[in-house]
């Protein structure tokens, strides 16, 4: 089976005001294929949103290779990025990122609505008009009775189960979730992470979900962790390579 995601010794440095260079990534490589869960652990500022967003093609590597779907990202124009990233990957943010004024339902269209498109795959894999593909995540999630709601009403916890159906609205092969469950309460914790491993695993995707919470990691069939730039097995000193 092809990898979904390909990272091949990326590295990204940024430059400082005196000149030097700060690496946050050295050297990382990383394989995750369909159905596969990894969890990357580390510290806060370690870099594990700067590895997603790498992954994402949100940002780009100072070196190394990065490939979504099989297709090279190097030297892609950031609008067949964004046309790579709406087609493979969905995202998750600890800040949920809702739109306030919109409805529970209008935020979870709001990827389709912008990219133009009327129909996603259910969870079988059959395309169905983009509105009932929502309302069925949003039953997923157990949100159907607060679909007219504004964002601005929501729990915490409501509003991550929101930004978790947006993220799976369009049928992603790959779900980067950054720190889903940072700002949520302990009930909101354990709600929002039985969702996220359970529809992962019910559509067939994979998950590279960045976090600092030992249980969450855990949850994760293959456990790494990001320290000084290396991403490693968790608790070992060797870094991860592709397979």
């Amino acid at each position: 089976m092809n990898p979904v995601l390909e990272l091949e010794r990326i590295v990204r440095r940024y430059p400082q005001a005196d000149g030097s260079e700060l690496t946050v990534l050295d050297s990382v490589s990383l394989g995750i294929g369909a159905g596969e869960t990894v969890s990357v652990a580390g510290r806060s500022g370690s870099g594990k949103s700067t590895l997603l967003h790498i992954a994402a093609g949100i940002e780009t590597p100072s070196r190394g290779t990065v490939r979504l779907g099989g297709q090279d990202l190097a030297g892609l124009p950031d609008s067949e990025r964004s046309r790579l990233r709406g087609r493979f990957v969905g995202l998750v943010f600890q800040f949920f990122h809702l739109v306030p004024y919109l409805t529970v339902r209008e935020n979870v269209l709001l990827p389709a609505r912008i990219a133009g498109i009327r129909e996603a795959p259910d969870i079988e894999g059959v395309p169905r008009d983009v509105g009932l593909v929502a309302d069925g995540l949003l039953a997923a999630v157990g949100l159907e009775r607060r679909t007219g709601e504004t964002a601005r009403r929501l729990s915490g916890g409501e509003m991550q189960r929101t930004a978790l159906a947006r993220a799976l609205l369009l049928g992603p092969a790959l779900l980067l979730a950054d720190e889903p469950t940072g700002n949520l309460d302990a009930r909101g914790t354990q709600a929002v992470a039985d969702l996220l491993f359970r529809l992962v695993r019910e559509r067939g995707a994979a998950l590279v979900l960045a976090t600092h919470d030992p249980e969450l990691a855990a949850r994760a069939a293959t456990r790494l962790r990001l320290r000084g730039g290396r991403l490693s097995a968790d608790g070992a000193a060797e870094p991860a390579r592709v397979p």
